[in-house]
């Protein structure tokens, strides 16, 4: 929640910048945006900047418009922005489960509670 992310740095901001962690609160604060940014990504397959903002408290769309494109391209989100329409459209995503990933990745992590049973067996 930007908001209430918000008024803790307003509240704590001294105590911040006393124990020299400011920067690394204001750097937080970035992930908190990307990760609101995800869970909104995953949450719409159509949204608008205007309802973005709103979402994460932000002042405009183009604020908005402007975060959702940085996470684009740093592949936080797989998206695309469709300035034509006003909106920002999610791929699709496929189903994990139609994959092998999830057998490969249990077979992994059996394989290796086996080997550790095996090791201290021995």
């Amino acid at each position: 929640n930007l908001q209430r992310f918000g008024e803790v740095l307003e509240n704590f901001g001294p105590q911040f910048r006393q124990d020299h962690t400011f920067t690394l609160i204001l750097r937080l604060r970035h992930n908190v945006i990307k990760t609101a940014i995800r869970a909104i990504g995953l949450s719409y397959s159509r949204i608008s900047p205007q309802d973005i903002a709103k979402k994460l408290g932000l002042d405009s769309a183009e604020d908005a418009e402007f975060i959702v494109a940085k996470a684009i391209r740093d592949g936080v989100i797989e998206a695309t922005l469709d300035p034509q329409g006003g909106y920002m459209r999610s791929k699709e995503s496929s189903d994990i489960y139609c994959t092998k990933e999830p057998q490969m990745a249990f077979h992994q992590r059996i394989s290796f509670c086996l080997d550790l049973h095996n090791q201290s067996v021995k």
